[in-house]
């Protein structure tokens, strides 16, 4: 049992008084020397109780786990670690929500929407990782994403829908240092995220090359009879590899800065890719190019994609991707390209500003001309975790034989991190 100092102190400090009162008497009839004894005992009891009333006071309690997590508690500096209940793993739990307000007009009518942004939608992730020793690290991942109302989905007079969870990662991983890291499971692909790789700090949000994320939902209207067209995600795609999927992944480990990657995947289907990031001098760069086979899946039979992004140490930054799919009968091709302006300028966090453009061709049918362009902004606050946004896009669409009016829509929201 651990006593406080504060009480012994107390205990201390009564023994002295009852040694001091009682000294007198036994001096009268102890030898000096005993008494001399006695005021030196005094003594020693009194700078024992000095020591201890200067000592701090530590409240009564149980003694720590040795498993307990040591860490900031700056959850936005590092993130926090949740207690496992395996004490060999180290436990994270984070996790983002991510909800805006959308109005969009499609040359006839118009109309306002709440949804979940399906490029930044509502997750919740649990991470686990373990170390063998300096070589050797093992870890897993379980993500699932938690939206109501879609962006992706969502258009005039479409009800938002009920809570749905969606898997996005199932997975586990094994890491060596010299020989890289091997997935088996449910997550990214080789070639995921290669034709989105963005410095901008807006890709996760708005003006990036997933057109169809925001405002996917809402139909294209002919220009000439007001008929109902395709919808938005149905003739923009961005071509990025083979998204998430179940499959066994192997990436080499970083070289100057390159990396190689390659996966496969339940159905067959095959992919490769290869990615940089680095710097020269204050200039920031961060590449990737994807190649995937999709073998006998349906859809499209391969495809070839990439972007690249420079950030200059001024803050302005420029992107560009492309692809091009095989889609049986045709190939299909896109172009983007992205300006941008990266800063501090408020004092509360970064703030991004960023125009952009794509072109798609021959994606929904043969001759379907389809092209993009937006404005935004998105400001963090690190204070609160979160980043704010607005986003203006443009939507046109055209075929060989029908013409359809423009769909411009503005969405604002936030992303608040945990």
């Amino acid at each position: 049992m651990r006593v406080s100092p504060r009480i012994t102190a107390t205990f201390l400090a009564g023994a002295a008084l009852l040694a001091v009162s009682t000294a007198p008497a036994q001096a009268q009839q102890a030898p000096a020397g005993e008494v001399e004894a006695l005021r030196a005992q005094v003594q020693a009891l009194m700078a024992r109780i000095e020591k201890l009333e200067k000592a701090p006071s530590t409240p009564a309690g149980p003694p720590a786990s040795k498993d307990a997590p040591l860490v900031s508690a700056d959850v936005f500096k590092a993130p926090q670690v949740t207690q496992s209940g395996n004490s060999k793993v180290k436990l994270t739990l984070s996790g983002q929500i991510g909800r805006a307000v959308e109005f969009a007009d499609d040359g006839y009518d118009s109309d306002t929407m709440f949804v979940d942004n399906a490029q930044a939608s509502t997750r919740i992730r649990v991470s686990g990782q373990a170390k063998l020793d300096d070589n050797w690290t093992a870890g897993s991942d379980i993500e699932f994403e938690t939206s109501s109302g879609s962006s992706r989905a969502t258009g005039f007079g479409t009800d938002a829908g009920a809570f749905s969870v969606n898997e996005r990662k199932a997975e586990f991983w094994v890491q060596h240092k010299s020989f890289g890291r091997l997935w088996v499971g449910q997550g990214d692909t080789a070639t995921n995220v290669t034709s989105e790789v963005d410095l901008s700090g807006t890709a996760t949000l708005v003006s990036h090359t997933d057109v169809g994320s925001l405002f996917g939902g809402v139909l294209f209207r002919n220009k000439a009879n007001r008929a109902a067209g395709p919808n938005i995600n149905t003739v923009f795609n961005n071509f990025d590899g083979l998204s998430r999927d179940d499959r066994l992944r192997y990436d080499t480990p970083s070289f100057g800065g390159f990396m190689l990657s390659t996966s496969f995947i339940e159905g067959g289907a095959t992919d490769f890719a290869a990615r940089y990031t680095g710097k020269i001098g204050d200039t920031e760069v961060a590449g990737a190019i994807g190649y995937a086979d999709n073998d006998s899946r349906t859809g499209f039979d391969t495809q070839t994609n990439g972007s690249i992004s420079v950030k200059f140490a001024s803050g302005f930054n420029v992107t560009a991707a492309a692809g091009t799919r095989d889609v049986g009968p045709r190939d299909s091709d896109f172009w983007y390209g992205k300006l941008g302006y990266l800063a501090n300028v408020t004092g509360l966090g970064n703030s991004a500003f960023v125009v952009d453009y794509l072109v798609q061709k021959d994606l929904a049918i043969a001759g379907g001309d389809a092209k993009a362009w937006s404005v935004g902004y998105v400001q963090t606050i690190d204070a609160f975790a979160t980043d704010f946004y607005v986003s203006y896009r443009n939507h046109s669409y055209d075929t060989r034989t029908v013409k359809y009016k423009d769909v411009n829509g503005l969405i604002s929201g936030a992303r608040v991190r945990f």
